[in-house]
C-alpha cells in the first residue's frame, strides 16, 4: 500500500490542477472525496481503508441479527399449524428462477440437516433443475445415513457475489447441523471506495496498469478475507461445523479474448505490439524457441496485465508436454485481467481468492474441499478440462460428482466422526439421463459461443449432445430457424414454440432468457457441420432463411447492430453495443463503436453479383494522430482507401457485384498507426475515476458512428467510393 504522505501529495495535486482549470464540479467532486465537504471518510485513514471499531461493532451486530431473523433470502418466516416454516416471497417473484425451485422450507425435525450454499456452480448451471450438485450430495449422504435420516437444504443462488456472507449467516436461522459454501468465482474486483480511487491516481502514473493490478489483487484479497472471516467467527460461536469448496477453473480449454495491451508507460505500446505479431508469426511457423522468447518479452512489457503473452508460453509447454509449466502460465492468463473493470469477464477464481480461502479458512479449522488439487489428483497430474466442465467454470456432470463426493466426505467426518474417502463415495453417486446431458451439452454449445469461444469447443458440444440422444437434432433444427430469423420475435415464431412444447425445464431456464437473438456465425456453422455428421443435411435450411430475411435486397444491414457485430469475433468492440438488462447502470458511456485494435471486422450476409453501397461514419480519437489513411477491405479486396482526422465524417463506397458471394461476407477497416498518448490517457482515466465514470484503458485506434450495408442496384454508386458527403465537428458528438 501507499504511504499516507505520498497519496496526500498526489491527490493534493489533483486538487489545484482541477483549481486553476476553473472546473468548479471537478473541484466539488475531489472535495467530496477527501471529506472536506462532509460525507466521506477521512481521505488517509490512520492504517488501511477497513472500518473503525465503531463501524465495524456495527456490522457485527448486524450481521449476528441476521441469524435470528425471519428471512432467508426469497424465502421468509411463516407461522402455520403451530409449525414455523419458510415460504417464498411473492414480491421477489422475479428472482425466484436463480434459485432452487422450492416453494417451502420446512422446519427442522429429527433429519439431520446440511445446507448448501454457492453461486451459479453449485446451483448446476445448464443442468438446473433436473441435476444440480444438492440433488448429488444428498443422494450420497442419504446413502451413508439412511434416507430418513438426512436431508441437504439447496440454498445455491446464479449470480451470487459478496452477498455470500448475509446469506451464510442468515441460513443459521433454518437451524443446520453443517453448511457447506461453495463460493469464490464471482469475488472479483468491486467498485473502489474514495481512498482507493486516490491510492489508483497515486499509483498509475509510476507504475501503469501494472500497479492497478496489484490494488486490484489487494482488493480481493482484503474483500475474501472478510466474508471468511466473519461467516467462520459466527458459526464457530453457535457451534455450527463449516466446509468451504475452493472452486477451480476450466484451465486446459477455455481461453480469454486476446486484446492489445492497454496503455502502457513509456509509450511502449508500439513496441509490445510489434512483438505480439512477431510472436503469433513465430508460433504459426512452428518456431517455439523465438515464439517464447518473444513472448517472455510481451509479459516483461506488459507487467503481467495481459493474456496474449502467457497463452503463446502455455502453448510451447503444450507442445513440449510440459504439464506444470503449462498449468502455471494457464493460472496466470486467468489471473492477468483481474484489473480490467472496463469490459465483462467470465466468472472465474483467481489464485488470490483460492489462496485466501485456504489461508483463512484454515485459521478457524473449517474443513476445505480443494477443487484445484483435487481434480488434479483426480486427472492424475493432468489439466481440468472439458471432462470436468462445460464451459469456464460450471461443472460437467463428471466434476459435480467428485466435488460432492469430496463435500460428503468432510460431512461424514463432522457428523459421524468416520473416515470415508471421497473415491468410495462416487460409486454410489446419481448421475444425469442422456437425454438431460444432452440437453447440457446443447446448452453448452450455446453459452461458450455466445462468451465468443472457439468453433472446435462449440462443436464439440454440438456433436455430443447429438451423439447422447436423438432428440436433441429437432431442437438443433429449430434454433436455427429462431437464430436466423430477423423479423419474427423469437418467443413468437413457430420454432420457439415447438421447443418449449417438448417440455424441457432445462431448456426453459436457460435457452431463452440467457440467449438472445443472434447472427451467431460460429454456433449456426457448429450446429450444421454436427447435424451433417448424423446425416442431417441443415445448410440449405439455413442459408434461405438468411437470404431472405439479412441480404440487401431485404433491407439495409446496420453492421453496428448487436446482431451482427456479436458474430464478428471482436468481443471487445461488440460490449458497447450489448443489451443491458439495466439500461440504467451501462458498461460505458461511448454511444458509437470503438476499435481496440488496428482493424475492425464485420459481418453480413449477402448475394454472389449484387451490388452494394456502403455508408461509412467514422472519425479518429483524441489520443490519435491528427489524421491518417485508413483502408476498408470486403473479402480481403481493398476497395477504398480514406483520409481520416478527429472530426466526424462520412463515406459512401460503392462494392462491385463481383466482389460479393453468398451467405457470410467480411468488411475489415484498417485504421492509421496511432500514437500511443500513455501519459494524457492516464490523467483521462483517473478524471473519469474521480467521477465515478467507468474508464477507457485501452488505447482506440478508430471510432464508427454508424455503418450500413444497402442494395447497390436501388442506391447505385458512380465509383469504388466518393469523397466524403458530410463532415461534422467534433463539437457534435
Amino acid at each position: 500500500m501507499e504511504h499516507s504522505e505520498e497519496l496526500l501529495k498526489s491527490f493534493a495535486n489533483r486538487i489545484a490542477r482541477a483549481a486553476v482549470s476553473e472546473d468548479a464540479a471537478q473541484v466539488a467532486r475531489l472535495l467530496l472525496v477527501s471529506g472536506l465537504l462532509g460525507g466521506t471518510a477521512d481521505l488517509i485513514p490512520d492504517q488501511s481503508p477497513t472500518n473503525t471499531s465503531g463501524d465495524r461493532n456495527r456490522e457485527n451486530d448486524s450481521l449476528a441479527a441476521l441469524a435470528t431473523g425471519d428471512q432467508v433470502r426469497i424465502w421468509e418466516r411463516t407461522k402455520g399449524s403451530g409449525k414455523n416454516y419458510f415460504v417464498r416471497r411473492k414480491e421477489l417473484f422475479d428472482e425466484w428462477h436463480f434459485w432452487a425451485d422450492v416453494d417451502r422450507i420446512e422446519p427442522k425435525s429429527v433429519k439431520r440437516r446440511v445446507i448448501l450454499i454457492g453461486e451459479s456452480a453449485a446451483r448446476g448451471m445448464l443442468y438446473d433443475p433436473l441435476f444440480t450438485p444438492a440433488m448429488v450430495l444428498e443422494t450420497i449422504l442419504q446413502s451413508q445415513f439412511g434416507k430418513d435420516e438426512i436431508e441437504v437444504i439447496d440454498l445455491a443462488r446464479i449470480n451470487l457475489e459478496f452477498t455470500v456472507k448475509e446469506l451464510a449467516i442468515s441460513a443459521l436461522t433454518l437451524n443446520p447441523d453443517l453448511v457447506i459454501i461453495f463460493a469464490g468465482n464471482n469475488w472479483g474486483v468491486s467498485s473502489p471506495d474514495p481512498l482507493e480511487v486516490v491510492q489508483m491516481d497515486a499509483v498509475l502514473p509510476r507504475q501503469g496498469v501494472a500497479g492497478v493490478k496489484r490494488l486490484a489483487e489487494a482488493q480481493v484479497a482484503r474483500n475474501a478475507s472478510a466474508i471468511v472471516n466473519d461467516v467462520a467467527a459466527i458459526y464457530g460461536s453457535k457451534k455450527v461445523p463449516l466446509v468451504w469448496i475452493i472452486p477451480e477453473f476450466n484451465l486446459r480449454d477455455w481461453r480469454e479474448p486476446i486484446t492489445y495491451a492497454p496503455y502502457l508507460l513509456g509509450g511502449l505500446n508500439r513496441e509490445w505490439t510489434a512483438t505480439y505479431e512477431e510472436a503469433q508469426s513465430a508460433l504459426n511457423d512452428g518456431n517455439l524457441g523465438r515464439a517464447a522468447e518473444l513472448a517472455e518479452k510481451m509479459v516483461e512489457i506488459d507487467g503481467g496485465i495481459c493474456v496474449a503473452g502467457f497463452y503463446i508460453l502455455a502453448e510451447r509447454s503444450r507442445r513440449h508436454q510440459d504439464l506444470e509449466a503449462m498449468r502455471r502460465f494457464l493460472e496466470l492468463a486467468r489471473d492477468a485481467v483481474i484489473w480490467d473493470t472496463s469490459r465483462i469477464t467470465v466468472p472465474r477464481s483467481h489464485s488470490v481468492v483460492q489462496e485466501t480461502l485456504r489461508n483463512e479458512a484454515s485459521k478457524y479449522k473449517n474443513q476445505l474441499v480443494d477443487l484445484p488439487r483435487l481434480f488434479k489428483e483426480y486427472l492424475k497430474g493432468d489439466i481440468p478440462g472439458r471432462s470436468l466442465f462445460l464451459d469456464y467454470c460450471h461443472m460437467s456432470a463428471e466434476g459435480i460428482r467428485i466435488a460432492m463426493a469430496a463435500a460428503a466426505s468432510c460431512a461424514l467426518r463432522s457428523l459421524k466422526g468416520v473416515e470415508v474417502p471421497w473415491q468410495s463415495l462416487m460409486e454410489g453417486c446419481v448421475s444425469p439421463t442422456s437425454e438431460v446431458e444432452a440437453d447440457a451439452s446443447f446448452l453448452a454449445a450455446i453459452h461458450n459461443a455466445h462468451w465468443s469461444h472457439s468453433y472446435e469447443t462449440v462443436h464439440y458440444y454440438c456433436l455430443r449432445s447429438l451423439q447422447l440422444s436423438p432428440h436433441i437434432a429437432q431442437r438443433m433444427i429449430n434454433y436455427i430457424d429462431i437464430q436466423a430469423r430477423r423479423i419474427t420475435p423469437p418467443l413468437m415464431c413457430q420454432a420457439a414454440e415447438q421447443i418449449v412444447n417438448l417440455g424441457s425445464p432445462m431448456m426453459a431456464r436457460y435457452l431463452f432468457p440467457r440467449s438472445p437473438q443472434l447472427l451467431d456465425r460460429v454456433l449456426m456453422d457448429a450446429i450444421v457441420d454436427a447435424l451433417k455428421v448424423v446425416g442431417i443435411d441443415a445448410r440449405e435450411r439455413l442459408d434461405r432463411i438468411r437470404r431472405d430475411e439479412h441480404t440487401a435486397a431485404a433491407g439495409d444491414i446496420n453492421l453496428l447492430d448487436y446482431y451482427y457485430c456479436s458474430s464478428a469475433g471482436q468481443t471487445q468492440e461488440m460490449e458497447w453495443a450489448r443489451p443491458r438488462p439495466d439500461e440504467a447502470v451501462p458498461l460505458k458511456e461511448a454511444h458509437y463503436y470503438r476499435a481496440y485494435g488496428p482493424y475492425s471486422r464485420f459481418v453480413f450476409v449477402g448475394e454472389a453479383g449484387r451490388p452494394l453501397q456502403l455508408c461509412l461514419t467514422c472519425r479518429l480519437p483524441k489520443f490519435a494522430r491528427s489524421e491518417g489513411a485508413a483502408a476498408v477491405e470486403v473479402n480481403g479486396e481493398r476497395l477504398a482507401q480514406i483520409l481520416v482526422d478527429r472530426n466526424w465524417a462520412t463515406w459512401e463506397i460503392g462494392v462491385a457485384g463481383e466482389f460479393v458471394c453468398n451467405g457470410m461476407n467480411e468488411i475489415v477497416v484498417r485504421w492509421p498507426t496511432p500514437e500511443f498518448a500513455s501519459d494524457e490517457a492516464f490523467e483521462d482515466i483517473m478524471e473519469n475515476m474521480f467521477k465515478g465514470k467507468i474508464p477507457e484503458f485501452y488505447h482506440i485506434f478508430g471510432e464508427i458512428h454508424s455503418f450500413t450495408v444497402s442494395d447497390g442496384w436501388k442506391n447505385p454508386t458512380t465509383g469504388p467510393y466518393e469523397q466524403p458527403k458530410q463532415s461534422y465537428s467534433q463539437t457534435h458528438q
